[in-house]
């Protein structure tokens, strides 16, 4: 379950591995796109899943410490909440070419595996069958509309339920990723959370499974490619996917049931959302407290400059209407909520007549109209919701300009610099504006053209002047909302030149709206639009679900998530016809436009402490008005609470999965073929149905670079493509890149040996991808990359290279606190993960700090040591192995001989190195030690992490401990951590290629009790009758519906090539996960844990710095130093 914030997204770069190997990539955040959270009593745990990838055949070696993106769930990439398609999931942004070719975009059906075409196509042909006033179902449905989508090889239905007035959207497509959703418009009009909690509590137990947590306990239950719930600004939704029909059933079932009859009990709002508790819970006399999943959710979710900096500038945008308002929930206003209230709501919004039924794939969609008819429509009556519908926001008749207050980032170059200032412009209402369609589609493509690269326009005005740091929070184009909206500005500011960043700003669109944009650059966004409509990905349903209910919701275009290419045709039409096209846009939405306003967020150092203080004196205040009565009260509801927590479920209502029947004992096998380059180069190919893109890996070892040099890897990967060429400057090479590829990355990864024998590997991937079309312009510009970056010559751009990622790894402490808990604890159990936290752990925060204090002085380091690197790495002695993956024919014979053309350019040798100590001896030389810290970040919650050293991938005892990952997590750490310690998140998993067995807690209002609780997991695991049959079975359930899960064509056999994860590895990992029983769990978790010390490591707010030092905790800052208490 998750809350999903409106903010602006479109200009915030992040990084991701690549699929094809690891390598580091640019990826843009959608534009204003509902990015789901996998629910899991793990939500924040990547172990697991990382092995599960393994074990399927796809890797994710590890590489820096980073919080890892969520891995999407193959068709095409679709715009979702109207932004670029390109722009919508997770395109590479670096390069393009021009308008969308539909009939590239159709040549390729986007399927799991080369299929015959003729045996999928009903699912399609099905729908494009059926005629407006035609009814469905016995007649409890009417077609109201009918569309093929050939680009896209789907056709699309809306239906009405004559009964009730429920909309219903089903796109039939030959995918058997079958995706259910339905949504309800949600309109808050506090902070209190209310839609939010409603979310949780909703799926705590309904009519007909009047269990705690139907929800929870059908993730063990099913083989699920997706399943969450979701609060938006203005709905909510309860989203799933299945590659199984009985499944499929069974999950629509429990949907239906959570959503429109649950049981919405009292005790499940005092889990889910707040309750008061003493600390000792039978104990009136102990010290009173707030308690509450949702509660500790969003203390976690707005502890952080950013997520303070966005809801401001959303509430001063939207000053009237529900949009003004935190549908999450801000955690000073979640207690004033009632139970009473939550019912009333749920009452109102959670209606037919108030709901949007979206369903995606080849599942024949009258089976699911007559059973959502059985299930639930049929006892509803159709009602009024008119009072439900968002009102337009009241228009500003002149620029406002506000200024709030805002958390300090946990560490910063200069203290000096440390404000926020955003300039917001409230756009397009896509529901009434008669210009909406095209100028939503053209504002995204400007913000892009604003935004992205170095050759964008805010770039050069805002960040090449030093002013400011980075982007300000909310950066970009919002289309999400019924009325969109665009923010720009600049975070790291002097106070003094606020007032400069705004006029920049102005000056800026003034510009554009004299001279408009350049034709080329926007040719090159354009070609991200074709690269996207053409990549397939295993999401392609979800982002149409996601993408259809920001307006839909509103009573709009419920496809417009599939509108994409026709938009870019009509867009590029406009401009043939109108050059002052763009003059006239900006004119009209940024310059003639009074609803803007302008936030200067102020950092508060305290801003956290105060928050703490301001929940001590209101529970001071509760408790001091408690009576007698009162206090037996909230101690009969905590004793009520802790003993349904405790009772024994009767799952046996929920339907479930056979693994006998659902879970095939035989893997899936890509058909990699091994061969070699013209120079004897081993090379992976994989032919696969990808849609006519091409994707290129190449390995260097690394491993004999001076260890002196680790710092720097990290830097050196990430700005391969950023300062230019001996050919082009850095803003001409990402434009170029833009318009010909869909982007050129790098990336340091590692690998354990899958027997834990040998020496790990260390190596740097070059990774690409481009249309077939311009596979020889792409390695062309690879061989420019590696022969020629231009790593010393423009110090500028450097530096701000440098004050960039140093400002972003200020502010990722908090937000990805468990990835650094976690980072920590592994290294001081292993070799590579100790590389990794060298690269992108603490000491990389406090480097990045340095470097940015010292500007000349640093970027004259950088450059030294970067060109090193190059000179070491980038040659021909340095390749390992190269894989290509394309479709059969000419395009493999295209991309073979350009990758011996790249290979031929590189340098045929590199210096020797004079240091004795190298990565690789570093590694071998590497000791395991104990580690107990508490590393101390600005925060209101905390990130709790321990970890065992275990045992490599072959081992025989490796699938019993994966599987008991899943075990402990669903039986025993969900129920302890989330539901009685309050925490949004936690759980256990199993990383088999590292051979590590890792806890963690995600937004945990506990610290050192946490640990403790994975101490007594694993006293539970070794209990003789804990573990039993039926926990097996549902542990197998949730492994393999991570292993099955569905593989994009382009990843299938990266493994084999980043790993050599053959498929006999692969297949014998799988045979012991099935032959596994429930006393080999127990064993495995009596050898390998009981009477085991692990690493732990805590990130987590100073306030409980005391308390953790008292029991024996090292204490830390945020850049790894001693934490030293500030002084009074």
């Amino acid at each position: 379950m998750s809350f999903v914030a409106s903010t602006n997204k479109v200009a915030a770069i992040r990084l991701c591995r690549s699929t094809l190997g690891g390598g580091a990539r640019k990826v843009v955040v959608p534009s204003a796109a509902v990015m789901p959270v996998a629910a899991s009593s793990s939500s924040a745990s990547s172990a697991g899943a990382s092995a599960a990838l393994w074990a399927q055949g796809r890797s994710t070696p590890k590489g820096t410490i980073r919080a890892l993106a969520a891995r999407p769930i193959p068709r095409r990439q679709v715009i979702i909440g109207g932004g670029v398609a390109g722009l919508a999931t997770t395109a590479v942004m670096g390069s393009g070419g021009y308008a969308v070719n539909a009939a590239v975009n159709a040549a390729a059906a986007a399927v799991e595996a080369p299929v015959n075409a003729a045996m999928l196509r009903p699912a399609v042909a099905a729908i494009s069958a059926l005629k407006v006033g035609m009814k469905l179902a016995d007649g409890k449905f009417e077609v109201m509309s009918v569309e093929e989508v050939p680009e896209y090889n789907v056709a699309c239905v809306e239906l009405l339920h004559l009964k009730t007035g429920a909309r219903w959207m089903h796109c039939g497509a030959d995918d058997p990723n079958n995706v259910f959703n339905v949504a309800f418009r949600t309109t808050p009009t506090d902070s209190s959370g209310v839609a939010h909690i409603l979310e949780h509590t909703a799926l705590c137990g309904s009519e007909r499974y009047p269990i705690r947590d139907p929800f929870f306990n059908m993730l063990r239950r099913s083989l699920s490619t997706f399943m969450n719930a979701m609060t938006s600004a203005d709905y909510t939704c309860y989203p799933f996917a299945t590659m199984n029909p009985q499944d499929y059933t069974n999950l629509l079932g429990v949907y239906l049931d959570a959503a429109f009859f649950p049981k919405l009990s009292r005790e499940d709002f005092l889990q889910e959302g707040h309750r008061l508790e003493f600390a000792k819970l039978d104990d009136p006399t102990s010290d009173l407290m707030i308690k509450g999943v949702v509660f500790n959710e969003m203390k976690g979710a707005m502890g952080s400059q950013s997520a303070r900096f966005g809801r401001a500038l959303g509430a001063q945008l939207f000053p009237t209407s529900t949009y003004h308002h935190n549908s999450g929930g801000d955690p000073v206003n979640i207690p004033d909520l009632t139970h009473e209230q939550l019912k009333g709501f749920h009452a109102l919004h959670y209606h037919p007549s108030n709901a949007r039924f979206f369903t995606y794939g080849d599942l024949p969609l009258e089976d699911t109209l007559l059973k959502s008819e059985e299930l639930a429509l049929s006892r509803f009556e159709q009602i009024d919701v008119s009072s439900l519908e968002v009102k337009d926001e009241v228009r500003l008749t002149a620029p406002n300009r506000v200024e709030v207050t805002v958390p300090a980032e946990a560490v910063v170059p200069d203290a000096n610099k440390q404000s926020v200032v955003s300039v917001a412009y409230l756009m397009v209402n896509q529901i009434k504006d008669p210009l909406a369609e095209l100028d939503n589609f053209a504002l995204t493509v400007a913000s892009d053209l604003l935004l992205s690269g170095p050759q964008a326009y805010f770039h050069e005005s805002l960040l090449e002047s030093g002013l400011g740091s980075g982007f300000a929070p909310g950066t970009g184009y919002s289309g999400s909302r019924r009325e969109t909206s665009f923010a720009v500005g600049l975070k790291g500011v002097a106070d003094a030149d606020v007032d400069e960043v705004e006029k920049r700003i102005a000056d800026t669109l003034a510009k554009i709206g004299v001279e408009g944009f350049p034709r080329e650059r926007v040719e090159a966004v354009m070609h991200q639009v074709e690269l996207s409509a053409a990549r397939t990905t295993t999401s392609f349903g979800l982002g149409v679900a996601f993408g259809a209910m920001g307006t839909w919701v509103h009573g709009g275009d419920g496809l417009r998530s599939l509108r994409t290419p026709m938009l870019a045709a009509k867009l590029n039409a406009a401009l043939d016809a109108d050059p002052t096209f763009w003059q006239q846009l900006v004119k009209r939405r940024f310059l003639d436009n009074p609803h803007r306003v302008t936030v200067v967020g102020k950092a508060d150092k305290e801003y956290d402490n105060k928050l703490d203080e301001l929940e001590k004196h209101h529970v001071a205040a509760i408790s001091a008005a408690l009576d007698e009565d009162a206090k037996a009260t909230i101690v009969k509801d905590a004793v009520a609470l802790l003993a349904s927590q405790d009772r024994k479920q009767d799952t046996s209502v929920l339907p479930t999965l056979i693994v006998a029947e659902a879970v095939p004992r035989e893997i899936k096998r890509w058909g990699s073929q091994q061969g070699s380059t013209a120079n004897g180069t081993p090379l992976q190919l994989d032919e696969q149905p990808t849609n006519g893109i091409t994707y290129a890996s190449v390995l260097m070892d690394v491993s004999t670079l001076p260890d002196r040099l680790v710092p720097y890897l990290d830097l050196f990967s990430d700005f391969i493509t950023e300062l230019g060429t001996a050919k082009r400057d850095y803003k001409d090479l990402a434009q170029f890149e833009k318009l010909t590829t869909g982007g050129i990355g790098a990336g340091i990864s590692t690998a354990e040996t899958l027997d834990g024998t040998g020496a790990p590997q260390v190596y740097l991937t070059l990774s690409a991808t481009a249309l077939d079309r311009n596979v020889p312009t792409m390695f062309d510009l690879m061989s420019e990359v590696v022969t020629s970056a231009k790593w010393a010559g423009e110090p500028a751009r450097l530096g701000l290279l440098l004050s960039r990622r140093a400002a972003s790894a200020g502010a990722s402490l908090g937000p990805q606190g468990l990835s650094y808990a976690k980072g920590y604890a592994n290294a001081a159990i292993l070799a590579t993960s100790d590389l990794d936290y060298r690269t992108g752990g603490f000491p990389h925060v406090a480097m990045l700090q340095r470097l940015a204090r010292e500007k000349e002085a640093a970027v004259l380091e950088v450059q030294v040591a970067l060109s090193e690197i190059a000179a070491h790495v980038l040659s021909a002695p340095k390749v390992m192995r190269c894989r290509i993956a394309c479709q059969p024919g000419a395009s493999s014979e295209v991309a073979r001989k350009e990758l011996d053309s790249f290979l031929g350019s590189l340098p045929t040798s590199s210096p020797a190195s004079g240091d004795a100590a190298t990565i690789a001896s570093t590694l071998a030389a590497f000791t395991p030690k104990t580690s107990k810290a508490f590393i101390a970040v600005p925060l209101q919650t905390n990130y709790c992490a321990a970890s065992y050293t275990t045992v490599p991938y072959t081992h025989e005892d490796s699938a019993s401990l994966f599987l008991l990952g899943q075990a402990m997590s669903a039986s025993f750490l969900h129920r302890e951590i989330r539901e009685k310690g309050g925490a949004y998140g936690g759980g256990a998993s199993s990383s088999p290629v590292d051979g590590v067995f890792g806890f963690s807690s995600y937004r945990d209002p506990n610290t050192t009790a946490t640990i403790d609780t994975f101490r007594r997991a694993v006293e539970w695991a070794a209990t003789d009758g804990n573990l039993t049959p039926a926990l097996l079975e549902e542990a197998h359930l949730k492994a393999f519906k991570m292993i099955d899960a569905p593989l994009a064509p382009q990843s299938r056999g990266s493994s084999l090539f980043s790993s050599g994860l053959t498929d006999d590895a692969r297949q014998t990992f799988r045979n012991q996960l099935l032959d596994c029983t429930a006393d080999k769990m127990r064993l495995a978790a009596e050898k390998y844990l009981i009477g085991k010390t692990p690493a732990c490591a805590i990130v987590g707010g100073p306030a409980a710095v005391e308390a953790v030092r008292a029991a024996g905790w090292e204490c830390l800052d945020a850049e790894g130093n001693p934490y030293k208490a500030k002084e009074a």
